[in-house]
C-alpha cells in the first residue's frame, strides 16, 4: 500500500514538475516573440517594394515582392561606408583599448593590498551613478578649448578609453580567482606584469568577452556625445549618420527601415561570435 503511495507522490512531482517548466517555457516564447517582433518587422519593411504596403488591414509581415533597391538607395544617397568606417574605427579601438586599461585597474584592485583600496574602488563605483549628460558641458570644453578635437574622432574615442563598469566586472573576475595560483607564480619568479597577462588574462577571457560585448553595443549605439562633437558628413559615426538618413528620407519608411537593419546587423553578430563567453563571464562576475 505504501509502495503505491509512494509511486503516486512521485508521479505527482513529475507532473507538476513538468507543468512548471512547460509554463515557464511559454513565458519565456512570449517574452521572446515581443521582443523579435519589432525586428522582424523592420527587417522585412526594409526589402518591400512600392507596391508592398507598410501598414495595412490585416498587417502583412512578409514583402510580396522583396527588393534591395531600398539599401541600394540608401548607400546611393548617402556615404553609408563612410559611417561604417568611422564607427568601426571608435568602437573596435574604445573596445580594446578599455578592456585592457580596465583589466590594469582592476588587478591591483582585486588581489594587491595596499592603504585606501576598497576607498578607491567605492569612490568609482560612486562615480558611475552620475549621468554623463552632467558632465556634458566641461567635457565639450576640455574636447574643444584645451585638447582641439572638435569634429574628429578622437573626440568620440578619449572619453571612452576608461570606464567603471569595465572595472568592477573584471575586478569581481580577478576576485574569483584562488590566491595561490598567483603566488605560486611569484615563487617562480614571475613579476606581476607577467602574471596578469600571461596567467590571469587567459584565466577570465570569459569575462573579457562580456567586457568587449558590452562595450561594443554601447559604443556602437552612442548618439549623444558623437552628436555634439561630429558635425562633417566624412567624420560622422553610422548613429549620427542615422539623423541624416532619417531627414533625407522623411517620407521613406522603407530606406529607414534599410538603415535601421545596416546598423543592428554588426551588433548581432558581434554577440552570436562570443555569446557563450559572454554568458560565462557575467554568470562567473555575479558569483564573484
Amino acid at each position: 500500500m505504501s509502495t503505491y503511495k509512494s509511486s503516486d507522490a512521485f508521479n505527482g512531482a513529475k507532473l507538476h514538475q513538468w507543468f512548471d517548466n512547460t509554463l515557464v517555457y511559454i513565458l519565456l516564447v512570449l517574452v521572446a516573440v515581443i521582443t523579435v517582433f519589432p525586428f522582424l518587422w523592420v527587417f522585412f519593411t526594409s526589402f518591400k517594394g512600392v507596391n508592398d504596403p507598410i501598414f495595412s488591414v490585416p498587417p502583412q509581415l512578409l514583402p510580396s515582392s522583396p527588393t534591395v533597391d531600398n539599401y541600394l538607395r540608401v548607400f546611393t544617397q548617402l556615404p553609408m561606408l563612410s559611417f561604417y568606417f568611422n564607427s568601426l574605427v571608435v568602437t573596435l579601438t574604445v573596445v580594446v583599448v578599455n578592456t585592457l586599461f580596465g583589466a590594469l585597474a582592476a588587478y591591483p584592485l582585486a588581489k594587491m593590498k595596499f592603504r585606501g583600496r576598497d576607498a578607491i574602488f567605492y569612490t568609482l563605483l560612486a562615480t558611475y551613478v552620475v549621468p554623463p549628460v552632467l558632465t556634458s558641458i566641461p567635457s565639450f570644453v576640455l574636447a574643444v578649448n584645451v585638447f582641439h578635437f572638435y569634429d574628429k574622432l578622437a573626440s568620440v574615442i578619449f572619453p571612452y578609453l576608461s570606464g567603471v563598469l569595465t572595472i568592477f566586472l573584471l575586478r569581481q573576475a580577478f576576485a574569483a580567482i584562488p590566491d595561490d595560483l598567483i603566488n605560486a607564480a611569484r615563487i617562480d619568479g614571475a613579476n606581476e606584469l607577467q602574471i596578469w597577462w600571461s596567467i590571469l588574462l587567459p584565466t577570465i577571457r570569459p569575462s573579457l568577452a562580456t567586457v568587449a560585448i558590452i562595450t561594443f553595443v554601447d559604443q556602437w549605439n552612442n548618439f549623444f556625445w558623437p552628436s555634439l562633437m561630429l558635425h562633417t558628413r566624412a567624420n560622422m559615426t553610422l548613429q549620427v549618420g542615422l539623423v541624416a538618413l532619417q531627414g533625407a528620407f522623411a517620407n521613406d519608411a522603407r530606406g529607414i527601415a534599410a538603415g535601421v537593419v545596416m546598423t543592428v546587423v554588426p551588433m548581432i553578430i558581434f554577440f552570436a561570435l562570443l555569446q557563450k563567453q559572454f554568458i560565462a563571464g557575467l554568470t562567473g562576475a555575479v558569483k564573484g
